[in-house]
C-alpha cells in the first residue's frame, strides 16, 4: 500500500469512510488556531498549518526539541510529556515576547492530546494553540484596576481608622486616688470602625468622670457622630460633673443627628475621697465592680433608655472600697460570636475575678499596674476564647490610696542629677505617667536642677548649705506639680546665648513654669498634665468568628416572625421589610423576636425607628421577646418596650 493509500485509510478510520480528504486538509490548513502534528519517538513535526508556520516557521521534518528552542522550549516539554504519559494537556499559556525583527508580543493557550495508533499505542501528539492575547490583556487591565480599587479601599480604611483614632483620647488623665487603664480593639474589618467611644475627665475637685458609648452603625457617619457626642459630653460634664445634664445635651442632639439615635452610653462619676460611684446606664451594659478579694458584681441598670428614647436619665450609686476596680465596656465585649449574652456576661465577670485573685496571690508586680493588667487580660482572654466581630472598648478605674509626694534634698553637685532622675522616674512610673510625658518632665526638672547646681551658690558655700530640694505632688484635676528650690542667690539671665537657656527649655517642656526668688533663695514651680497611655489596637481576631445565622422574616397576617442575626449586615433589609409589613407605619404589626440569635445596635435602631409611629397613632410595631431570649436581654437593656408573649396587653 502506498503512503497516500495509507493516509486515506487513516482518514477513513478517523473521519468515516467517504470523507473528502482534500476538504479536511483544507480545513486544517486554513484553521485560525495553530495546529501541529508530531509523530514517532523523536516527535518529528509532520504537519503544520499556515497559522503555525507563521509562528514556528516551516519546521516540518524537524524534531520538536530542535525546532522549538529558547523561549519556545516549554512547548517542546509539554509535547514530550503528552507523548510519554499519554495524558492530554490543556490550557497551558505560552508568552511570546516581542523581538527586534518585528515579531509582536502574544499569549497562546495550548492544548495537546496524544495521537493513538489502531492498536491503542501512542503514535504522536497533536497540538492546538489559540491566540488569547486580548483576553490576557483584558484580564491584566482588570487586575490592575482591581489592585487600584483595592489600594483606594485600603487607603479609605486607613483614613477612616486614623479619623476614628484622632477622635478618641490619646491618653487618660491622672487623678489622686485613682488609677486608669483603657483598651480599644478595632473591628477586624477596618471599614466597620466608628461606633465605640470612651473618655475619662479629671475634674478640678478630684472627682473623675468615666464614660463609654456606642453609636449605631459603622463607617464615616458613625465615626463623625461618635466624635460629636464625645466632644459635647466632655464640654458639658466638665462644668461640675453633672452626668444628667451632659446626657440630656446628647439626647437633644438626636433630633438633628439621626446617627445619634439609639446610641447607648454608660457614664459614671467616681469620687475617690468619698468612695462613691454615681452612674447612669442609658441603654448600655452596666458597670462591673471587682473587689480586691476577686468578687465581681454587675451593678443594677438604672432604667434609662438609649439616646432618643425620651426616657429620663436616672442615676444609681454604689460604694467603692479601696482597691476596687470599676469596668465600663462596650457591647462588643459581651456579644462575642457563638456565645449567648448571658454566657458572655458571665465570661467577663469570671475572667475579671480570676485576674484579680491571681494578682492578689502574686503580690506587687512593678512592671504593670493591676488595673492595666486586668484591662489587658480581660480583652485578650475573651477574644481568644470566642473571637470578635465588633469594636471592643474597655475602660477600667481602680480606687487606690493617695500617692505620697516625692520629697528629696540633694547636694548642689553635678553628679546628684542622676539621683534626682532616678527618684523622679520611679515616682512618675508609680502614677502611670506615659513615656513621652515622663521624658518631658525629666528634661524640665533636669534643667532646673542644673541651673541651681551651676549658678545658685558661690564656691565658698559649704556642702551642708549648698543644697537643692525637689518636691513633686499630684494635684486634683490631674496636674503634676514639681518644685525645685535652692537657698542660693538669684542671678538674672545673661544675654541671649548665655545663661537663661535652661529656664526657657524647662518652660518649653511644661504646661506652666513660674520662678520666684527672695533673700532665702530661688523657687521654680512647673506644672504639667501628663497622661496614661491608651492601648488603641488593630488586628485580626485570635479565634475564628462563628458565622452569623442569616436573617429570615416570615409574615402570617398581623404577625411577623424574625429569626437569625439582626445586625449591620441586614439592617437595611429589615427596615424595608418592616416598613412594608406596617404599610409605612399605618397599621400595627406584632414582631416576634423569639428566634433572633443576635440583636445588634443597628437592629435596635431599626426597631426603634419603626416603633415611633405607635407613639402617636397606635400603629407601628409591638415587639415580642420571650423571657431569657437574646432579644429580651437587649431590649431590657436599651429600654425598648416589649411583650413577653403574644397577646400580652402590657408591654414592659
Amino acid at each position: 500500500m502506498s503512503a497516500d493509500d495509507e493516509l486515506d485509510a487513516q482518514l477513513d478510520h478517523l473521519l468515516g469512510a467517504g470523507t473528502d480528504p482534500e476538504s479536511v486538509l483544507g480545513a486544517f490548513e486554513q484553521a485560525p488556531s495553530l495546529l501541529a502534528v508530531c509523530e514517532g519517538p523523536d516527535l518529528v513535526i509532520t504537519a503544520l498549518n499556515e497559522a503555525a508556520r507563521q509562528v514556528y516557521g516551516d519546521r516540518v521534518g524537524v524534531e520538536v526539541a530542535t525546532a522549538l528552542r529558547g523561549a519556545a522550549a516549554e512547548i517542546a516539554a509539554w509535547t514530550e510529556h503528552t507523548y510519554r504519559t499519554a495524558e492530554p494537556v490543556h490550557g497551558r499559556i505560552w508568552h511570546r515576547a516581542p523581538v527586534e525583527d518585528g515579531g509582536t508580543e502574544a499569549w497562546l493557550s495550548f492544548s495537546l492530546v496524544p495521537s493513538l495508533a489502531p492498536d491503542g499505542s501512542v503514535r504522536g501528539v497533536v497540538s492546538q494553540a489559540v491566540d488569547v492575547t486580548e483576553q490576557v490583556r483584558t484580564r491584566a487591565r482588570a487586575e490592575r484596576r482591581s489592585q487600584e480599587l483595592q489600594h483606594r479601599l485600603d487607603l479609605a480604611r486607613d483614613n477612616l481608622v486614623s479619623l476614628h483614632d484622632a477622635l478618641l483620647p490619646e491618653g487618660l488623665p491622672l487623678a489622686p486616688g485613682v488609677q486608669l487603664a483603657a483598651r480599644y480593639l478595632l473591628a477586624e474589618d477596618g471599614a466597620r470602625a466608628g461606633g465605640d467611644w470612651f473618655d475619662a475627665i479629671a475634674l478640678p475637685d478630684g472627682r473623675i468622670v468615666l464614660v463609654v458609648g456606642d453609636v449605631v452603625g459603622h463607617g464615616v457617619r458613625a465615626t463623625v457622630a461618635m466624635g460629636e457626642l464625645r466632644t459635647l459630653f466632655e464640654e458639658r460634664v466638665r462644668a461640675g460633673g453633672d452626668l444628667v445634664a451632659a446626657l440630656e445635651l446628647l439626647e437633644g442632639r438626636t433630633t438633628r443627628v439621626p446617627q445619634a439615635r439609639a446610641a447607648t452610653v454608660c457614664a459614671a462619676l467616681l469620687d475617690p475621697a468619698a468612695g462613691t460611684l454615681t452612674y447612669c446606664t442609658a441603654g448600655h451594659p452596666p458597670p462591673l465592680v471587682v473587689s480586691a478579694a476577686g468578687e465581681a458584681t454587675y451593678l443594677p441598670v438604672t432604667g434609662s433608655g438609649a439616646l432618643g428614647s425620651g426616657l429620663p436619665f436616672v442615676l444609681g450609686e454604689h460604694r467603692i472600697a479601696l482597691d476596687d476596680i470599676v469596668l465600663l465596656y462596650s457591647d462588643g465585649l459581651v456579644e462575642r460570636p457563638g456565645r449567648t449574652p448571658v454566657q458572655n456576661t458571665l465570661d467577663l465577670a469570671r475572667v475579671a475575678a480570676e485576674t484579680v485573685r491571681l494578682d492578689a496571690r502574686a503580690g506587687d508586680r512593678p512592671d504593670e499596674h493591676p488595673v492595666q493588667r486586668l484591662a489587658r487580660t480581660a480583652v485578650e482572654q475573651l477574644i481568644a476564647a470566642a473571637g470578635y466581630d465588633d469594636d471592643i472598648t474597655l475602660l477600667a478605674a481602680a480606687r487606690v490610696r493617695l500617692p505620697e509626694p516625692l520629697e528629696m534634698t540633694v547636694p548642689a553637685f553635678p553628679d546628684t542629677l542622676r539621683a534626682v532622675r532616678q527618684n523622679l522616674g520611679d515616682w512618675l512610673a508609680g502614677l502611670g505617667v506615659g513615656q513621652i510625658d515622663e521624658l518631658a518632665l525629666q528634661h524640665a526638672v533636669g534643667e532646673l536642677v542644673s541651673n541651681s547646681v551651676e549658678h545658685a551658690y558661690e564656691p565658698e558655700r559649704s556642702r551642708q548649705e549648698a543644697v537643692v530640694s525637689v518636691t513633686a505632688r499630684l494635684l486634683p484635676g490631674g496636674v503634676v506639680e514639681i518644685e525645685v528650690a535652692d537657698r542660693g542667690t538669684w542671678r538674672r539671665p545673661g544675654p541671649a546665648g548665655g545663661r537663661g537657656r535652661g529656664l526657657a527649655m524647662a518652660s518649653g517642656f511644661s504646661d506652666d513654669l513660674s520662678v520666684s526668688h527672695d533673700e532665702h533663695g530661688t523657687r521654680a514651680v512647673l506644672r504639667q498634665r501628663p497622661s496614661t497611655p491608651v492601648d488603641l489596637l488593630k488586628g485580626s481576631a485570635t479565634a475564628a468568628s462563628v458565622p452569623s445565622e442569616p436573617m429570615e422574616l416570615h409574615q402570617d397576617g398581623g404577625v411577623v416572625q424574625v429569626r437569625g442575626a439582626l445586625d449591620h449586615r441586614c439592617a437595611d433589609e429589615l427596615r424595608r421589610r418592616l416598613s412594608h409589613a406596617t404599610r409605612g407605619g399605618t397599621i400595627g404589626v406584632v414582631v416576634d423576636l423569639g428566634g433572633v440569635t443576635h440583636l445588634g445596635s443597628a437592629g435596635v435602631q431599626v426597631l426603634y425607628d419603626e416603633m415611633i409611629p405607635r407613639r402617636s397613632n397606635g400603629a407601628g410595631l409591638v415587639l415580642v421577646a420571650p423571657p431569657g431570649s437574646p432579644a429580651q436581654h437587649v431590649l431590657e437593656l436599651v429600654r425598648l418596650p416589649y411583650a413577653a408573649e403574644h397577646g400580652d396587653p402590657r408591654p414592659t
